[in-house]
């Protein structure tokens, strides 16, 4: 929304369908005249069924008193609605024309245009919807994955809010506690009501760091495993990107340095997204564009989640290993590829460096498409995504869910040490109730337009 606080008292409108050829458009009112404004423009073929809640009638759509199409217009009464307000539903026959006319028909008549996100927004300002159902709605409309999907629609359920009403609720009843000491402050705390605060302060924490560790799983299956493939030039890279696309991406050439900047592309691995990365040559060059191709190929190191490490006999392992010294071994997987020209006598010697050091292996042909099926189950296998999440369990999803739970714990971590330090009640109080807050800030329950303006200008105009 370009506006923090928009207008509440406007009717607004705006169509809500695709724009382009399509058989509907469906395009839609929300505010207290949206039902007098419809009147205006929409003619119903039978005045005795017309202008029932929830039940589709069929007419004409006016504009300056001229039939511009036939529809259906479908009126829902506050606070049985979409946003909590009047609203109405009118589905017209698609394309660029008839759909802009009813929308300029509705404006000539009081309405104005919808911000983006502005529906959802007063949905969630009246109470339809708490913060992370408008965070699952945004998800959902991008989701490039069944995985992605699965995750937004259990998030849409509200499981991520019942857990955290539970984690609050539980805080609550430790805060109720201290603020009963507060009312008598001349009595000492016996030992026993001492070691239960304890646990419910160790149980809160437990909680909280259990839902904090959903986070990297949510991430993953949201937005997607970003995979690196790296190695040294003629390797094999473009190849196995070629195969594991099933087409031809990357250009494959025996030229050195062939590949000089970084191409992408996404594969579904059994409903997850994985996005592919073919990177340039890992070599000393001269030349000042293929380097800056081997400067993105190491500033993707620690922004993707796996590297495929490919090797042949030719690669100089000690050299690939100074660049990746620093990466986890759990997350690189170590390809051998050409492994059609290996003799089954003779070993290559980059295999005994790999087994002298304890590393784990597959061998491959890119070329000829051997092992392609393992490799595919071998990044969902150390990803963890080999085992189906339980998304209505609830997981964390964004990165602003994320800040607000980890400055929670701090303050609910700080908030035991100081009870364990014997502390003023009233500063052991401040940090609960800042961890309340945190909470809070997720749900949505806690104001902060500066995070509602960002969340809701991030949707289309008509949701």
């Amino acid at each position: 929304m370009k506006n923090k606080l928009p207008n509440m008292s406007d009717t607004i409108c705006a169509i809500c369908t695709p724009p382009g050829i399509g058989s509907i458009a469906v395009i839609r009112l929300s505010g207290v005249d949206s039902h007098k404004i419809t009147k205006i423009v929409f003619q119903p073929h039978s005045q005795s069924e017309s202008f029932i809640d929830r039940k589709a009638t069929f007419g004409n759509i006016l504009r300056a008193n001229k039939v511009i199409d036939q529809c259906l217009c479908i009126f829902f009464y506050s606070p049985g609605s979409l946003t909590g307000e009047d609203v109405v539903e009118i589905q017209t026959h698609g394309g660029p024309i008839v759909p802009n006319l009813v929308l300029k028909s509705l404006t000539d008549n009081g309405a104005r245009i919808a911000e983006p996100g502005e529906f959802t927004y007063r949905s969630f300002i009246n109470g339809k919807i708490d913060l992370l159902k408008a965070e699952a709605i945004s998800s959902l409309i991008k989701s490039h994955s069944e995985s992605a999907a699965k995750c937004s629609i259990d998030q849409l359920s509200g499981s991520l809010t019942k857990k955290l009403n539970k984690l609050r609720d539980l805080v609550i009843f430790l805060l109720a506690q201290f603020e009963a000491m507060v009312d008598f402050p001349e009595e000492n705390i016996p030992e026993p009501t001492k070691k239960a605060i304890l646990s419910d302060f160790n149980l809160s924490i437990q909680h909280s760091e259990s839902i904090l560790n959903t986070y990297e799983s949510g991430r993953l299956y949201m937005e997607g495993l970003q995979v690196l493939i790296m190695g040294q030039p003629n390797v094999g890279k473009s190849t196995l990107m070629n195969r594991m696309l099933d087409e031809d991406r990357s250009i494959v050439s025996n030229i050195p340095g062939t590949t000089r900047d970084i191409l992408d592309a996404d594969i579904f691995i059994d409903g997850v997204r994985c996005n592919f990365f073919d990177t340039a040559g890992l070599r000393d060059s001269k030349d000042p564009i293929e380097n800056i191709g081997i400067k993105k190929a190491f500033s993707k190191i620690d922004a993707s989640d796996l590297i495929l490490l490919l090797l042949d006999k030719d690669s100089d392992y000690d050299y690939l290993n100074r660049i990746i010294k620093d990466v986890p071994r759990g997350k690189i997987l170590h390809l051998i590829n050409k492994s059609d020209l290996m003799k089954e006598d003779n070993k290559w010697g980059i295999i005994e460096q790999l087994e002298d050091k304890g590393l784990k292996y597959i061998e491959i042909s890119a070329k000829k498409g051997k092992n392609l099926d393992l490799i595919r189950k071998k990044i969902l296998e150390i990803k963890n995504m080999d085992t189906k999440v339980d998304f209505e369990e609830g997981v964390l999803t964004t990165e602003r869910q994320v800040e607000h739970l980890k400055k929670g714990l701090k303050n609910l971590k700080n908030g035991k040490q100081l009870f364990i330090e014997d502390k003023p009640i009233e500063i052991i109080t401040i940090e609960i109730r800042e961890y309340l807050n945190r909470i809070g800030e997720i749900t949505g329950e806690t104001t902060n337009e500066e995070v509602y303006d960002a969340l809701f200008s991030k949707f289309c105009i008509g949701k």
